[in-house]
């Protein structure tokens, strides 16, 4: 796939650099994009109160073969970043930090409740029995929010006494997947389904026989990749300043399903619980001195040290 050349940024990084006649012709685009890749050469000519060949040179400055093609990029880019180009009246530091938070807060609460709507138990359910008695389970995450939660799915599940790995980097999901087969499991955690190179490692593990989960929206690719669906679609603040509550969304179904598994795996889940737990309560604290709280875990008793194979009692 081409790269699609940023020109927003290039025509904010020259701006300075430009001629007068030139950089008025960059402040109207600036005032309007879109206006600006609709309006024709004499129309920008106007907006700015230049000539039309100033905004050819205006064009060919900032790398364009012409004002088509700037017109081109312009629109490229005005496709997924147009809400950052409209300045809003938020911008700023925030007035009332109490209103801030409740709106903030209440996004996340939204969108938690929404998901738990949308859950589907059967699904959910099969998403539990395959990974509770997986012989190794391999989570895959991409996108920003989806790397933090496929990350997060990780160090849930690896405490359960389940071999777990989690992989970002798409050439590893694929190698992952083509060394799976019946008995593994992999989970797929993906907000818009839509990754090709995710879509085609979890087909590459279903096809070696590996069951496969996706968390994601359903009537995308991924979503009919995958043998088992966590269908969610959580809202979206149309606020930009926010983070995507999504991402949180997505972690409280991690959650469900960890609980889950837990439940299932039962004592072999609990004992790998209580020597994290151990082990973590022997790091000293601000309130101790270094070193008095780490103590050995127990040790086998004496009998069994005496009778274990290989051991001398000279």
């Amino acid at each position: 796939m081409a790269y699609v050349v940023d020109i927003v940024s290039r025509l904010r990084r020259m701006e300075a650099s430009l001629r007068p006649s030139e950089q008025r012709v960059a402040e109207a685009v600036l005032a309007d994009p879109g206006g600006a890749t609709h309006a024709s050469i004499a129309e920008l000519a106007r907006r700015a109160q230049v000539s039309e060949p100033s905004v050819t040179r205006f064009c060919r400055a900032l790398g364009c073969d012409s004002v088509r093609d700037f017109k081109v990029k312009l629109a490229q880019n005005l496709a997924v970043a147009s809400p950052y180009l409209q300045r809003r009246p938020q911008e700023g530091a925030p007035d009332d930090v109490a209103q801030l938070a409740d709106r903030v807060l209440d996004s996340v609460i939204e969108a938690v409740t929404v998901v738990r709507d949308q859950l589907d138990p059967q699904p959910l359910r099969q998403a539990i029995d395959g990974i509770a008695k997986a012989r190794r389970l391999d989570i895959y995450g991409i996108g920003g929010g989806s790397h933090a939660v496929g990350h997060d799915a990780y160090l849930r599940f690896f405490r359960l006494d389940l071999p777990t790995d989690f992989h970002a980097d798409t050439q590893l999901q694929r190698m992952s997947a083509a060394t799976l087969g019946p008995g593994d499991c992999v989970l797929a955690v993906c907000n818009s389904g839509r990754f090709r190179d995710l879509v085609e490692s979890v087909e590459i593990a279903r096809h070696y026989g590996a069951t496969t989960i996706a968390l994601t929206r359903p009537d995308t690719p991924l979503a009919r990749a995958a043998e088992i669906l966590l269908a969610v679609a959580p809202p979206e603040d149309s606020d930009i300043f926010k983070p995507t509550a999504s991402r949180l969304a997505h972690m409280a179904v991690i959650d469900v399903v960890a609980t889950g598994v837990a439940m299932r795996r039962g004592p072999a889940a609990l004992e790998s619980l209580r020597r994290i737990k151990y082990t973590l309560s022997q790091i000293p604290t601000l309130d101790e001195p270094a070193g008095a709280a780490m103590r050995p875990p127990p040790r086998p008793p004496a009998a069994a040290r005496r009778s274990a194979p290989g051991k001398s009692h000279a």
